[in-house]
């Protein structure tokens, strides 16, 4: 089945920003492994739009019978407010890095995961050792924490970086 492609008029029925051509081009121009075949391609692409529609972005919804979080009204970037059927294109290329990233967590076996940094000290050579990751739960667990998609969504993400929550 074809996907609804969101063109900034905030279909109801939308499923990507992206189509699977436009992933198959982001593949090839950035060498990032995706599936060879157009539907699976296609369900990567849906299940990184439901990943960003659980993101807290800028704005609110243009209308509130739009399939996706995008287009936005009221997003303020770079002290000026956009237009109501913005979509910005790095909304589109962070989708499709973040397909490409749910991709790598479904064929990156978790044994060769690194967990975070614990241990580190620097006497002439860098000695680096990674936390276990441990796959008692059954679920798997994030790749790595260098993610391009989260590049691309920083600018229109309500909060970016890091930030503290007093317990």
């Amino acid at each position: 089945m074809a996907l609804i492609i969101e063109d900034g008029t905030g279909k109801s029925d939308a499923e990507s920003y992206a189509s699977a051509e436009d992933l198959a081009l982001y593949a090839v121009k950035f060498g990032v492994a995706i599936p060879a075949d157009v539907p699976a391609q296609e369900a990567l692409l849906r299940r990184a739009a439901l990943a960003m529609d659980g993101m807290t972005w800028k704005g609110r919804k243009m209308n509130s019978e739009q399939g996706l979080s995008w287009p936005r009204k009221e997003v303020l970037l770079d002290q000026e407010i956009k237009p109501d059927n913005y979509l910005p294109a790095r909304i589109q290329y962070g989708q499709m890095a973040l397909a490409a990233e749910i991709h790598q967590d479904d064929i990156d076996p978790v044994e060769k995961r690194k967990g975070a940094i614990t241990l580190e000290r620097v006497e002439g050579a860098v000695t680096r050792e990674y936390a276990t990751i441990p796959n008692t739960s059954g679920r798997l667990l994030p790749a790595a924490p260098g993610r391009p998609s989260a590049t691309q969504f920083a600018d229109y993400l309500q909060k970016r970086g890091l930030f503290a929550v007093r317990a």
